[in-house]
């Protein structure tokens, strides 16, 4: 009876290593799959857009758009420029809360901010339409100065939330000169956007970490 129970002590004893040095190994296995995928990931860094990046290209395909509507149109040309304004806002709010994610920076400053800086270029905007009407701007001059504000307001945010806001203003400013000195050529701005966009997607694989920011937690 002695001896059955040792066999049985042995067999289970048998059994637990078995099952101990097998999980051992599909450890080891997942590890090196781990470090696999690591590995592969920073050779062949992910490929996708972020929603921030499809942003950018998208105030540049905008920009171009505009510029195609201010060319058959002043009019609509103007209004659409100052339909820009607010998207241009709510991509920097977005841009500069992601980015300051965990620095303690509150929601209600944040946007404060936002709304005395785009704030003030309605202001000038205003002023804009305020010199139309005493007859010391004619119809595209007002859409040519809207889009230079634009610009300018633009690459500010560039400066303090996001650089590729520069680029966007840098744009922006291209295009001015476009509408104003090169309306024969206006092919090339598109060229100009698609070129950028490429560059952009180009560097994004290339060096991911310069191109991206940690999603952290902010509240």
């Amino acid at each position: 009876m002695g001896s059955k129970q040792e066999a049985d002590s042995e067999t289970r004893a048998r059994q637990a290593e078995t099952q101990a040095m097998q999980e051992w190994e599909e450890h080891e296995v997942r590890e090196e799959e781990n470090e696999a995928m690591e590995m592969t990931e920073k050779a062949y860094p992910r490929k996708k857009l972020t929603l921030d990046e499809m942003m950018f290209y998208g105030l540049l395909i905008l920009s171009v758009v505009g510029v195609a509507i201010t060319q058959s149109s002043v009019i609509v040309g103007r209004a659409y420029w100052l339909a820009m304004i607010p998207i241009i806002a709510a991509t920097t709010l977005y841009v500069e809360w992601i980015r300051g994610r965990g620095q303690g920076m509150r929601w209600r400053t944040l946007l404060r901010t936002q709304l005395f800086h785009w704030g003030a270029l309605l202001v000038s905007v205003e002023l804009v339409y305020m010199l139309f009407n005493f007859g010391r701007l004619s119809n595209e001059a007002v859409s040519l100065m809207i889009l230079l504000l634009l610009a300018q307001t633009t690459f500010q945010v560039g400066v303090y939330v996001d650089w590729r806001f520069s680029i966007v203003a840098l744009f922006q400013a291209f295009s001015l000169i476009v509408l104003a000195y090169l309306k024969a050529y206006i092919w090339i701005i598109l060229l100009v956007a698609i070129g950028i966009i490429a560059l952009g997607i180009y560097f994004r694989r290339k060096f991911p970490e310069k191109f991206s920011f940690p999603h952290r937690s902010r509240f």
